[in-house]
């Protein structure tokens, strides 16, 4: 029912640009501002941050990320919504008060930006492509090295797979796929002696996954959703992909 509802609007559909900065029109979502080598008065409870360097591009509203401190502080993400709820310029400091109290080592490196979602336009997210494991019987005999080849080409086998079966050392991982289609380079131990059409298995390590941010700052991850369908959500930007995700088409 999704999938044909949703037909007509394939027609205008876009590729989605995948990017933490950039929406999936490919506009970019708001200027970045890193601040390096701040110094929270309180590291466990602060609702202020002392950077040690002037900074006048940092503004009262502006959302603030973090990555996990050295200390293991937990990272702040857009999902926490720390804001700049004030800020003072100094000669050579610039004072910051939180719109609530959180935790952070000194040093860390802050992002700060502004997010303006009035521009934002949402979509509907089509699903081309969710790979599942290939066990098939398709190469020629290798006696070594780090070619595998193929009899025929199988367009269902994407560089990033782990490569699996009989004579196939662990770790062998498909990096790249020649022209022809036929000709697999891998990384990892030599592949050694590998008798024609052996029983082998393609497959991701990870699980397909999506990651998604809805136009009210909210990080979404689908797992292993549904090929040939719509995801029930409509979505402004696409953080990440995993596990060979692929061929999605944005439609609004």
């Amino acid at each position: 029912m999704i999938r044909n509802y949703y037909t007509d609007s394939f027609k205008s559909g876009i590729v989605p640009i995948i990017s933490t900065t950039q929406l999936i029109d490919g506009t970019v979502k708001s200027p970045v501002i890193v601040a390096d080598n701040n110094t929270p008065t309180n590291i466990a409870t602060s609702i202020t941050i002392v950077l040690t360097v002037l900074n006048r591009n940092i503004l009262r509203g502006m959302y603030i990320t973090a990555p996990i401190g050295g200390g293991g502080e937990p990272a702040w993400t857009i999902n926490d919504n720390i804001l700049v709820e004030a800020v003072t310029y100094q000669a050579a400091t610039t004072t910051i008060t939180l719109n609530k109290p959180k935790e952070l080592a000194a040093g860390t490196a802050l992002s700060f930006f502004i997010i303006n979602q009035s521009s934002w336009k949402e979509y509907n997210l089509f699903i081309g492509t969710v790979p599942s494991p290939i066990t098939i019987q398709n190469n020629i005999a290798v006696t070594g090295g780090q070619i595998l080849t193929l009899n025929t080409p199988d367009t269902r086998i994407q560089a990033g797979m782990t490569v699996g079966g009989i004579g196939i050392p662990a770790g062998i991982t498909i990096t790249a796929i020649a022209a022809d289609g036929i000709t697999l380079t891998v990384t990892g131990a030599a592949i050694g002696t590998l008798a024609a059409n052996a029983l082998l298995t393609y497959s991701f390590s990870v699980l397909p996954s999506i990651s998604v941010l809805t136009i009210n700052n909210q990080t979404v991850t689908f797992t292993n959703p549904a090929e040939g369908f719509v995801l029930p959500i409509s979505v402004v930007q696409i953080t990440g992909l995993a596990g060979g995700l692929s061929n999605l088409i944005a439609v609004n």
